[in-house]
């Protein structure tokens, strides 16, 4: 009886992950401490070496001057800014893509919090500060998605509980409250037919004037130091399959490259309930 036990739990293990339509991941090492700019392994490569690559690097660098579709990355290294604080992660992505949208058309709105007024022997002109900012982002309609004492675990939510930051379709109501265009994408599976949809969609929009996306991952599934994230994407090598992720949490990780596949994979993980996935973030006309 035992043996039946044994080999019945040695099949369920093997097979679980597959009839989830989930990757097979190593287990974590705990205890495993790394250097700024240290990628681990793959968790879908673990014998292999690290697959993300620091972006500045010679592979890097010759990734980005290649590629077809790096169109984002000129608007969003422009506009970058790391997050404030470890559970920003979402607040500046949306900066970020914002202000990519808004500040070339000059649809900026003027932040009244950090303008100057200069002396009345200069004129007493008013400067503004047409750009989004971390810390004016969350307010009074934001609160209705999500109160920010709760982002920022200052506070417990309604059922009583921490729980910190955003997920993705909280991240979609703040930037909605914006007027700006999201669609939503849950990686509930991990299909080849699923990975190729998001590579046609991330070289259609890396592609384009008109469009952002932001990615809701765990790091770590690929060998980054971040676990729960979200981050934009700002280009695509086609050579070597990978993403450009302007990763905010600069204190951890470098910007990087990271296989298409990899990363999906990062996406098709659970942030409490739900599955992780991405925004495609456009402005209305």
């Amino acid at each position: 009886m035992k043996m039946k036990i044994l080999i019945f739990s040695t099949l369920l293990t093997m097979f679980l992950p597959v009839l989830q339509d989930s990757p097979v991941y190593a287990a974590d090492v705990p205890g495993v401490t790394r250097k700024y700019n240290e990628f681990l392994p793959s968790r879908l490569s673990p014998d292999d070496p690290p697959v993300a690559v620091y972006w500045a690097s010679p592979d890097g660098r010759e990734r980005l001057m290649r590629s077809e579709y790096n169109n984002d990355f000129f608007e969003l290294s422009s506009n970058f800014q790391p997050q404030l604080n470890t559970l920003y992660c979402g607040i500046a992505s949306s900066v970020i893509v914002l202000n990519s949208l808004r500040l070339p058309k000059g649809t900026a709105p003027s932040q009244t919090v950090f303008e100057v007024i200069t002396p009345k022997e200069m004129g007493g002109e008013t400067l503004t500060y047409p750009s989004y900012s971390q810390l004016t982002l969350l307010g009074i309609k934001t609160d209705k998605i999500k109160q920010r004492d709760v982002i920022e675990l200052k506070s417990k939510n309604t059922k009583g509980e921490y729980d910190p930051g955003l997920n993705l379709e909280q991240l979609k109501g703040v930037l909605e409250t914006y007027g700006v265009n999201v669609t939503i994408h849950h990686v509930k599976t991990f299909k080849d037919e699923h990975v190729d949809i998001f590579r046609s969609t991330v070289k259609k929009v890396l592609r384009d004037k008109d469009h952002y996306i932001m990615v809701n991952i765990d790091g770590q599934v690929y060998g980054a130091a971040t676990e729960g994230h979200i981050s934009p994407l700002a280009a695509y090598d086609e050579i070597s399959d990978s993403v450009l992720v302007l990763d905010v949490a600069g204190y951890l990780n470098p910007w990087h490259w990271v296989p298409l596949k990899d990363l999906y994979a990062a996406m098709n993980t659970k942030d409490g309930d739900e599955y992780r996935g991405y925004l495609v973030v456009s402005d209305k006309p």
